[in-house]
């Protein structure tokens, strides 16, 4: 790597215990009740809305980072230059479906040398 390029850290993967225990619906306390006659303008309401559209927009750009990451290299050579989210959700699949087809040859096999 470049000298004078500075490394940028480590993207920290979430795993399945991370999600447990998370109060998503903490993020909607804004709305108001259905039916309940409120005297602020609709103002009021959008900061909120964009504050959890935002995180909601976060989380979806991280989960796509945290993929892109674990492409295999050869796969990311496939597209020139930057990976664009829709390319990047196409070569997961494209990776999972292999890797499922790989699992099911190896298991195809086992139980064959078993009989």
């Amino acid at each position: 790597m470049d000298e004078g390029i500075s490394r940028l850290p480590e993207r920290q993967l979430l795993e399945h215990r991370d999600f447990i225990g998370l109060d998503y619906p903490a993020l909607y306390m804004c709305k108001p009740k259905r039916g309940v006659k409120r005297d602020d303008s609709k103002e009021t309401y959008k900061l909120p809305h964009r504050l959890i559209e935002k995180k909601r927009r976060d989380r979806i750009n991280e989960c796509i980072a945290q993929l892109k990451d674990l492409l295999p290299e050869h796969l990311k050579l496939t597209t020139l230059g930057h990976l664009e989210k829709a390319v990047v959700l196409e070569l997961t699949l494209k990776h999972l479906k292999a890797l499922t087809a790989l699992t099911e040859q190896q298991h195809q096999k086992i139980i064959a040398l078993q009989n």
